[in-house]
């Protein structure tokens, strides 16, 4: 009996995922220029042709990895986005955060290892750059919305603060407090419109 299109749509998506697990477990570990695309296929138990008929290279495979971050980080923009008021905003971004860390945090640990690799910086280019600075413009828009003092500098902040917090979890996930961490974060970023923006010295 034939498949549905809903089964058969089941069945890419299965194996899309499988191929993109294997990617970026092989990516991290022999290293993005050392991994090639029949290692990947038998890493994830699956035919080159299969791989072929998803991507059409290896650098489309590192694109799709890079765009589940990506997914990653709308998904915690969202959730502070949805908050009734601005002063919300930035607490709903660290919870949502640890929440999507904790949930993906094979994932993260592994795109981690990724993600400072030369070869890697080379192919994304300035996709990973521009990614970046959006980043940096929406939380300096979150906390210009609650008269942060110096959003610039405190976007700048805010953003290191939530990746080496996430880099320190995946790295040491039953050790780590992330909890209190994200709890002392709150408790910064609430009280920072009470704070007198600094003098940088002459």
């Amino acid at each position: 009996m034939p498949r549905s299109p809903e089964a058969n749509e089941k069945l890419r998506d299965e194996s899309r995922s499988r191929i993109l697990s294997a990617s970026l477990r092989l990516f991290a570990e022999l290293g993005y220029e050392r991994a090639t695309i029949k290692a990947i296929a038998a890493e994830a138990g699956i035919s080159q042709g299969l791989i072929y008929a998803h991507f059409t290279s290896k650098a489309e495979l590192l694109r799709a990895i890079f765009a589940q971050s990506m997914a990653d980080v709308r998904a915690s923009f969202a959730a502070a986005e949805a908050a009734d008021a601005p002063s919300a905003r930035i607490e709903g971004l660290l919870r949502a955060s640890s929440e999507i860390l904790r949930r993906n945090a094979d994932f993260w640990r592994l795109s981690y290892s990724l993600r400072m690799q030369p070869g890697v910086l080379q192919e994304l280019g300035s996709g990973l750059d521009d990614w970046t600075q959006s980043i940096v413009e929406t939380l300096e828009g979150f906390l210009r919305e609650v008269g942060a003092p110096d959003p610039a500098v405190d976007a700048e902040l805010l953003f290191a603060l939530i990746d080496g917090m996430s880099q320190h979890y995946v790295l040491d996930p039953d050790d780590f407090p992330l909890e209190a961490c994200i709890e002392r974060a709150v408790d910064f970023y609430r009280a920072l419109p009470k704070r007198p923006k600094r003098r940088m010295p002459a």
